[in-house]
């Protein structure tokens, strides 16, 4: 055996805030079989002790316990990276590729046969689902089942991009494409913050930040600012714009409906403002790459977090008819769900349905255009709510939302169709009556969900001369509530 130096290399931005963890992971002829025995055997002695320690309350005891147990996975990464033999085992440009690709990866050690690497989660997808991704990139490689994951402080992920830059580690360039071409424009944009009575030193979490609009007003009037968004290129764009806002901004890397976890991992339990403009941005229906528009071709994807494992293709080629019009029906109101859905299978007979102009050409043969609005509108909308659970997050986000705000703070939601609006109109409404009725009760009882008053009676929706300057707008409604 020969040995090598691991090549390194780390990401250009710090972590977003989710959780991180080192992990390694090695083909099977890169520790030999007694070393690993002796690995596990020690390991599994530490965890006893620690375990002990831990019921004992003993915690020195069980701080030197953990570092013993570091110790004994840094070297067992330092000899499964130093493996190298003259056959060069592991193809390593197609890991890394298939790390860089990753945006959890905030950086790696990368061998012929082993690679550490330092990500951070922010999705729903666990440690494991990131490794067997990575692991395709290399389909006949032989992996050991064994791995090492450890979770680490933010910080120390930190320190380690600081180290690495500073040693003169390589290190990944941002993509300026993807951060210049992300203009945005904002609905609604003085009304949702006028009816958040942002101020200084209040609170506010933006749950859709995007390019940042609604937030850099939110900071103007003085407020600091969690924006949480779970699409990376929003994130990056947000940055670059509200840089100059410091430590007031605050940008976590997430889906809404995780609001109340993220926020609590960071300290903060009560807000003063809640604010989300939901639907689809500009950049995300513009951009071809992302498949969300059936007006440009593209790979059918439309995943707003591109990190989930299911996209518009997968739904489209893999449902079968009965769970594709139930799909259309159910997200798009689409009445010709049946037929759709039906053509849908037919054609996939033919080969794979890989491309948004491929569907919506399919759609447009069983159902012609009548009016301004495009045949295949409702169907794209609905297998775009489908791929990202929509409505399932948005529902998460009301109660949890709610419950963030302290009192006399302000929930303010924007919706862009009517699935999402009625729902926020039903969960305001719950929430804001007092008293519930039925009429198989004598009167009238206190409702135990009242916590809140509404600020809207009525939506508001955008005036003529927003509607001039941006169409897309047309269909935006604003409601906001108080919590009591």
């Amino acid at each position: 055996m020969n040995k090598q130096e691991a090549e390194s290399w780390v990401a250009p931005h710090p972590p977003d805030g989710g959780a991180c963890y080192r992990v390694l992971f090695w083909q099977t002829h890169a520790v030999c079989q007694q070393t690993f025995s002796v690995y596990k055997h020690e390991r599994e002695a530490i965890v006893a002790r620690m375990r002990d320690a831990g019921a004992r309350g003993a915690r020195g005891v069980l701080a030197e316990a953990q570092h013993q147990l570091q110790s004994l996975n840094r070297d067992i990464c330092r000899q499964a990276l130093a493996f190298c033999t003259r056959a060069q085992d592991m193809r390593v440009g197609e890991l890394r590729a298939a790390l860089r690709s990753d945006a959890g990866v905030l950086g790696y050690r990368l061998g012929n046969a082993a690679a550490e690497v330092w990500l951070e989660l922010t999705d729903e997808a666990g440690v494991d689902d990131h490794v067997r991704r990575w692991q395709k990139a290399l389909p006949d490689a032989v992996w050991c089942e064994e791995r090492i994951v450890e979770l680490v402080p933010l910080q120390e992920v930190v320190d380690m991009q600081r180290a690495a830059h500073a040693a003169g580690a390589e290190c990944a360039t941002e993509e300026t494409t993807e951060v210049s071409d992300f203009c945005h424009t904002t609905v609604l944009l003085q009304e949702a913050v006028d009816a958040l009575q942002a101020s200084e030193g209040k609170v506010m979490v933006d749950v859709t930040l995007g390019g940042g609009g609604h937030s850099e007003r939110l900071l103007q009037a003085g407020a600091s600012v969690w924006g949480i968004d779970q699409d990376p290129q929003a994130r990056a764009a947000a940055r670059k714009r509200l840089a100059g806002y410091g430590e007031k901004l605050h940008v976590l890397a997430g889906n809404f409906r995780e609001v109340k976890t993220l926020l609590h991992s960071h300290g903060v339990d009560e807000v003063d403002g809640v604010l989300a403009d939901l639907g689809i941005s500009s950049p995300q229906v513009d951009t071809a790459e992302r498949g969300f528009s059936f007006m440009i071709e593209g790979p059918l994807d439309m995943r707003m977090n591109p990190a989930l494992p299911r996209s518009a293709e997968d739904i489209v080629n893999e449902a079968d008819e009965a769970e594709l019009a139930d799909i259309l029906w159910q997200y798009g109101e689409e009445r010709a769900s049946r037929v759709i859905a039906h053509r849908i299978v037919q054609q996939r007979e033919h080969g794979r349905i890989t491309t948004t102009t491929q569907l919506a050409n399919i759609i447009n043969s069983v159902l012609p255009r009548k009016g301004r609005l495009h045949p295949a509108t409702r169907s794209f909308q609905a297998l775009r709510i489908a791929v990202n659970d929509e409505l399932g997050a948005l529902d998460e986000l009301l109660s949890d939302g709610l419950s963030l705000l302290r009192s006399g703070g302000r929930m303010a939601i924007i919706t862009f169709h009517s699935l999402e609006d009625r729902k926020v109109k039903h969960f305001f409404e719950r929430v804001t009556k007092p008293e519930i009725d039925r009429p198989e009760w004598a009167q009238p009882r206190p409702n135990p969900e009242y916590s809140a008053r509404s600020v809207t009676r009525k939506p508001v929706v955008p005036g003529e001369a927003e509607l001039a300057a941006n169409p897309r707008s047309r269909s935006a409604k604003l409601r906001v509530i108080e919590k009591l």
